[in-house]
């Protein structure tokens, strides 16, 4: 068994990967210290969703192996909102084998139980490489709520947002929105512009978090960690942007 968990009353965790799912398939990954699921879009965007191993009554793992395969993440949310709001519905997961489906057990207060198997592909040329190693130049964390403010008050026709980062004041300049912050850390100014349509992806995620932790790289990477609290326990989504260009 390479993989295995249950989790009790998932509807967050649908939640969150029903608002990240922008495209069809996502890898999936067990790791030790959660379940990690990955889209990215053509090297411009990836998006990654952290479901701690906390968040599981059971947790099991094959640490002998490193686990990772494909899915149909549309098929997966669909799978999940079969009961939709109705009670506090059980999930199990069990992933046996390498090529093995993606195994899924939801049972709905004890009196309902379906079973459900999602075909599973190999993950050819992955790259394990930490985008968040790369976003190491500027750091800054500001309230989720506030972020979501300044995006939604934007251009909405807009190709391009522009983000500025800088040590001197206006520590943080985005299209002439400027809102207190509760940590930053800033090396050197940086300016880079975005695709708009890519950082209004994050908007539908957003509604859940409470934090957002903004980075960036010197190549102009844009790193957004947001961190959704569920009373003593923390859920993660880490978006990435490439820079259109850098000034």
């Amino acid at each position: 068994m390479l993989f295995c968990a249950e989790i009790t009353d998932y509807k967050i965790v649908y939640n969150v990967l029903r608002s990240i799912t922008m495209k069809d398939f996502a890898i999936l990954r067990p790791m030790e210290e959660g379940l990690k699921v990955t889209l990215d879009e053509m090297k411009c965007v990836e998006t990654s969703a952290y479901i701690p191993c906390n968040m599981f009554s059971f947790y099991h793992i094959d640490n002998n192996e490193n686990i990772m395969c494909k899915i149909n993440l549309k098929t997966l949310v669909e799978i999940l909102n079969i009961f939709g709001d109705e009670g506090n519905p059980n999930l199990k997961l069990t992933y046996k084998s390498i090529g093995s489906p993606l195994c899924l057990v939801m049972s709905h207060e004890g009196h309902i139980t379906v079973d459900c198997e999602i075909r599973t592909m190999n993950v050819d040329n992955y790259n394990d490489i930490s985008l968040a190693d790369e976003c190491d130049l500027n750091k800054m964390v500001i309230n989720a709520n506030i972020f979501a403010e300044i995006l939604y008050r934007l251009d909405n026709s807009a190709d391009e947002v522009k983000l500025t980062l800088s040590p001197d004041p206006p520590i943080f300049h985005f299209n002439n929105y400027r809102h207190r912050i509760t940590i930053f850390q800033c090396e050197k100014a940086v300016t880079s512009n975005y695709s708009f349509s890519n950082i209004r992806q994050i908007l539908k995620v957003m509604h859940y978090a409470n934090k957002v932790a903004i980075s960036t790289g010197a190549s102009g990477l844009l790193g957004l960690q947001l961190v959704i609290n569920l009373e003593d326990r923390q859920m993660y989504v880490e978006y990435y942007v490439a820079s259109q260009c850098a000034a």
